[in-house]
């Protein structure tokens, strides 16, 4: 068998800098004698891998033994792919390219930071946060929830949407306030579970509704206390995982150990 070992795109051909470099490789990659998968892509169908790369960086960032740059950097550097990716798609209908996506957010970072590009003074974070809002209402948002994507995790979007609403000034006057409310929310959670026990009708959406309540709750008292729900979820699950593990390893020395012993 005769194999084509033919160069088709010479890579010294391609620009030195590295963001252009990485944005001809795109462009070839997509280009007539590129790759099959890569030109059978569109934005959809890169949805997926988009947030997987979002998430292998969160892996680095929550690794328990530190954040490792050399793995941060090439997981970066995946995440940037897909933004490079979707601008050649943008490009190739004349619509958009990754200089009107930089072009886009560094107006908006200009806009959105008075106080570093401008003559407004601010005191602390907290300032930032809600000269940020107010100059969102001003960009024409209709309301200060939006901006935050259905598709987030319920736990982050529940924590996005409460921030929000504390910054607009609907937020409990007292962390013990918050923590009353997750006492009856499970109070009422707990008496959903009763009736699904007397098996009722209707208590099974009951239990989900009220499960819920209890969740979004919660989430109000550690936001009082600046935890960030996610970020704990994900280190208890953690925790969880390695525990587990351990007892697996446990288990299974256990039961080599017992099978050298019958030998």
């Amino acid at each position: 068998m005769t194999v084509d070992t033919r160069m088709t795109i010479n890579p010294d051909s391609l620009p030195n800098d590295p963001l252009r470099r990485l944005v001809a490789i795109m462009a070839a990659l997509r280009g007539p004698e590129g790759c099959p998968w890569d030109r059978e892509q569109d934005h959809r169908s890169l949805r997926s891998t988009l947030l997987e790369e979002a998430y292998e960086v969160l892996d680095v960032l929550d690794a328990a033994g530190g954040i490792d740059s050399e793995r941060l950097v090439e997981e970066l550097g995946d995440l940037l792919l897909q933004i490079v990716f979707h601008a050649q798609l943008g490009a190739e209908r004349d619509d958009f390219d990754l200089d009107a996506i930089a072009s886009h957010i560094n107006e908006k970072l200009i806009h959105r930071h008075p106080h570093v590009f401008a003559t407004t003074a601010v005191s602390d974070s907290r300032e930032v946060l809600r000269n940020w809002e107010r100059l969102k209402q001003e960009e024409g948002k209709h309301s200060r929830l939006e901006g935050i994507p259905a598709s987030l995790p319920a736990l982050l979007r529940a924590a996005h949407l409460l921030s929000r609403a504390e910054r607009a000034g609907f937020k409990w006057r007292s962390r013990q306030e918050a923590l009353a409310k997750v006492r009856e929310e499970w109070e009422e959670l707990e008496t959903a579970i009763a009736r699904a026990q007397e098996q009722e009708d209707g208590a099974i959406p009951e239990i989900e509704r009220e499960f819920g309540d209890v969740l979004l709750a919660m989430v109000g008292v550690v936001l009082a206390f600046e935890v960030d729900p996610e970020a704990a979820l994900r280190e208890s699950a953690r925790r969880f995982e390695a525990r587990f593990r351990r007892m697996e390893d446990a288990q299974n020395s256990a039961q080599d150990a017992g099978s050298n012993s019958d030998s």
